[in-house]
């Protein structure tokens, strides 16, 4: 199928959503993802002029799909898209994957996300709370530096708005965020990486495991694995781990 890029829009540092117009109505659950093939890569890329990426948008949001990443210097594929002119069209597949929440699974949800990895839970948050499902979620999203937070204003908003969601932040190089600098934030929050050790500490505040939750984790494939170890560690069952590698 066929769908015509209509908007761009900066999301964090680095990182954008393109929003696509179907040439029909494409019907996903949150959490599934779309192949997307452009006409032409502008620079080389081993990969090829095809990827994959999860659906950032909910089903609830109308028509429009939304794509979100981040434009890295050294991929060919991202640069080519980040130059596509409005109106442009590009073949897409899909929808696929099975990473998704059965809308009766009310939970407890707990999603742990590094980087762009936060996409599929976007998209899960937004219908839970389009939908006022009463679905137990709790985002744990880590990043290098605060400017990096994708969707952090929606996330924050949603925590005012939707008692079932929660949110905690951490930061990871909080350091190289100074308000000496222009546009830099001084982090307050949480920092190092989404690890053992956080997670005890989240819980002896908030009692996060002891709810006998099913654990999500997406991200770049060492931090799954590393997360996947941590739970395992915590002496959390492999049957309540579900997890996606994003490659980027």
């Amino acid at each position: 199928m066929k769908l015509k890029l209509v908007e761009k829009k900066d999301e964090a540092l680095g990182t954008k959503t393109f929003f696509w117009e179907p040439e029909k109505p494409i019907y996903f659950i949150p959490g599934q993802f779309l192949y997307y093939t452009l006409p032409k890569l502008n620079y080389p890329d081993p990969r090829g002029a095809t990827r994959h990426f999860t659906i950032s948008s909910s089903p609830t949001e109308g028509n429009l799909i939304g794509l979100t990443t981040r434009i890295r210097e050294e991929s060919g594929y991202k640069k080519t898209l980040d130059e596509l002119p409005i109106g442009s069209l590009v073949e897409a597949e899909g929808p696929n994957g099975t990473f998704v929440l059965n809308d009766n699974d009310l939970g407890p949800h707990i999603f742990l996300a590094g980087g762009i990895g936060v996409t599929p839970f976007r998209s899960i948050i937004k219908y839970a709370i389009d939908k006022k499902l009463k679905t137990g979620m709790t985002l744990i999203y880590s990043n290098s530096i605060p400017e990096e937070i994708t969707f952090r204003k929606e996330f924050e908003e949603w925590t005012k708005t939707y008692p079932n969601f929660k949110l905690f932040m951490t930061v990871t190089k909080p350091e190289e965020s100074l308000p000496a600098q222009a546009g830099k934030e001084k982090w307050s929050g949480l920092t190092g990486r989404i690890d053992e050790k956080l997670l005890k500490s989240l819980n002896t505040k908030y009692n996060i495991l002891n709810t006998n939750p099913t654990w999500w984790v997406c991200g770049p494939p060492p931090m799954v694995d590393a997360m996947e170890l941590a739970l395992n560690k915590l002496q959390v069952l492999t049957g309540h781990i579900r997890s996606e590698k994003f490659t980027g």
